[in-house]
């Protein structure tokens, strides 16, 4: 499972699982080659050349130029995919070609002209080079789920629940019946930890959250399960609006093994789960 976020990667498979900052932007000649991280990296993927990685995060004249909002039906998009595709085999199974995958599309966008696009963006013969090496991956099928929602499956959270999914970009809200997601009391908030003004004033972030899901008429003494990258720092405000949250801690089944892993991961843990149940 590849979730392409736009602040970390995180893939999950059965050999293992990876983060990464996905950080991305245009290649320039440098005139020092500082290196800032292991996880630098130069890319050249359909014509475009670039930096991704933390080297990205410190080198982009625009800042965060990373591509926010409720679709990722994007370039960008792609570029993350391939190179947490890439990262990935190197790390667990080196010489691998051929992949099957699930990835993720904000609530509000996962409709069908929009899963199409991704599926059409990512399905195919792939060539593209990293640090100067030619790569090549095969990716011969793309399943798209809900974000927010398939965190449901990272964990036993029984039939119904309620997930906050709090992005870099977005928020998402779920609400699970009967492991069904429920449209009308679900959606995506076009604001995350990235936009706002104050990037730590979690208080804020809690507080118009807590707004947009009264909109969704979620019971305010139910319990509501945190996930996402910052889970744990915003899970203390949330409470103050939402006093029964809790954080979201995905499960990672692998064979005969569970780990518990990083909130970050619950949408990566949950599309994994839905790629075993798609890809038998």
């Amino acid at each position: 499972m590849i979730d392409g976020g736009n602040n970390g990667g995180k893939t999950v498979g059965w050999h293992g699982y990876d983060y990464y900052k996905t950080n991305i932007c245009d290649w320039f000649e440098r005139n020092v080659d500082e290196k800032f991280s292991d996880d630098d990296m130069e890319f050249e993927i359909d014509g475009r050349k670039g930096f991704a990685g933390p080297i990205a995060a410190y080198e982009d004249e625009f800042g965060a130029s990373s591509m926010y909002g409720d679709s990722k039906a994007h370039g960008d998009m792609k570029i993350r995919a391939l190179i947490s595709a890439n990262r990935y085999i190197e790390k667990f199974c080196p010489g691998t070609k051929e992949l099957y995958v699930v990835t993720g599309q904000p609530i509000k966008g996962h409709v069908e002209e929009e899963k199409e696009k991704i599926q059409s963006m990512l399905c195919g013969h792939h060539k593209f080079a990293i640090n100067g090496e030619q790569k090549e991956i095969i990716i011969h099928e793309v399943k798209v789920a809900a974000e927010g929602s398939m965190a449901f499956w990272s964990a036993d959270l029984g039939k119904d629940a309620l997930i906050v999914d709090v992005g870099s970009g977005t928020v998402n809200a779920a609400e699970i019946k009967d492991k069904k997601h429920i449209n009308r009391s679900s959606d995506t908030f076009n604001f995350g930890t990235d936009t706002i003004s104050q990037k730590s004033n979690y208080a804020s972030l809690a507080r118009g959250v807590a707004t947009n899901l009264t909109q969704l008429k979620w019971n305010r003494r139910a319990v509501v399960h945190v996930c996402g990258g910052i889970a744990e720092k915003f899970d203390g405000s949330f409470k103050q609006f939402f006093p029964n949250a809790r954080i979201l801690i995905p499960k990672y089944k692998q064979k005969t093994k569970i780990q518990l892993l990083h909130p970050v991961y619950a949408n990566a843990v949950g599309g994994f789960e839905l790629a075993k149940k798609v890809y038998k």
